[in-house]
């Protein structure tokens, strides 16, 4: 076994070691960014049926200006909920890129067959389309309800 010469040099063990340690290290990243999504994703759910149920019982009781003020509650909330998703999928997508350059280096250091999949998983592939589509539709379905407010 060779001794280190400097400190950038590692044993065949170290490296190893460093190898999982980055490994767990990309993984982690992405899965705290994938969950952090999902949870901004659900509360926008439980948020948006509180905001709907309050403005059905405002319109059902002919209280106008208070539909009206829920109605605009839910375009901020469904901006915020964007806004705060395009930045988690963001910093998503280096994290499955370091994934699949260190699956790969464990692959070469293995001596293995493998071939890591260099695309973005399916989810993040369909969040440039998915997301925006979603959210249109949901600024759409809340400036309808603000407009039938101000109308009545």
């Amino acid at each position: 076994m060779a001794i280190p010469q400097s400190p950038d040099e590692h044993q065949p063990e170290e490296d190893t070691a460093l190898l999982i340690a980055a490994l767990n290290h990309a993984w982690a990243w992405y899965d705290a960014q994938m969950n952090r999504g999902l949870q901004v994703v659900n509360y926008f759910f439980i948020a948006s049926a509180v905001l709907a149920t309050a403005y059905v019982s405002a319109i059902n009781g002919k209280h106008y200006a208070i539909a009206t003020v829920l109605a605009l509650a839910g375009i901020a909330l469904t901006t915020m909920t964007a806004v705060i998703g395009l930045v988690e999928w963001q910093l998503a997508i280096p994290a499955v890129q370091a994934l699949n350059e260190l699956r790969s280096r464990v692959g070469r250091r293995l001596k293995i067959d493998y071939v890591p999949e260099r695309r973005v998983p399916l989810g993040l592939r369909l969040a440039p389309f998915a997301w925006p589509t979603a959210v249109g539709l949901a600024l759409l379905l809340n400036v309808a309800a603000q407009l039938y407010a101000v109308i009545h």
